[in-house]
């Protein structure tokens, strides 16, 4: 079932260290409440907020390890929910290449590659999904 939920709420998703990596966040407690909306659905929860294009949200996952492995259906239940909410031109999504579960679960829900961005030392994959 998926709920919407403030970023206090939402931090319990991001609490394994693993979901902390490639982000600016150091902790669950720099969750931001302004502008992004968190939206979950069992141990899986989209964090989305509006990207530098109109019509453009970027999302992000925070997921709990119990949830590993069995993610696709809750996590496209969240993007078709929050579509359905926004109705978005695109939702966006950056991840490290070197984080091979996350790299698979989007392509499993759908995400199609847009490009790929060179940093010092590894390289961001950057996808979009459209329902």
């Amino acid at each position: 079932m998926i709920q919407r939920l403030t970023a206090q709420a939402a931090r319990e998703y991001f609490t394994d260290p693993t979901q902390l990596r490639g982000s600016m966040l150091s902790s669950p407690d720099d969750l931001p409440e302004d502008g992004f909306e968190y939206w979950a659905d069992g141990p899986i929860c989209g964090v989305f907020h509006p990207s530098f294009w109109p019509g453009v949200w970027m999302g992000h996952y925070g997921v709990k390890p119990e949830g590993w492995g069995k993610l696709v259906a809750p996590s496209l239940r969240i993007l078709r929910a929050f579509w359905a909410h926004h109705s978005p031109q695109r939702i966006i999504g950056w991840t490290d290449a070197r984080n091979r579960a996350a790299i698979a679960l989007t392509k499993r829900v759908g995400f199609q590659e847009d490009g790929r961005m060179q940093l010092d030392g590894y390289e961001v994959i950057m996808t979009g999904w459209r329902l």
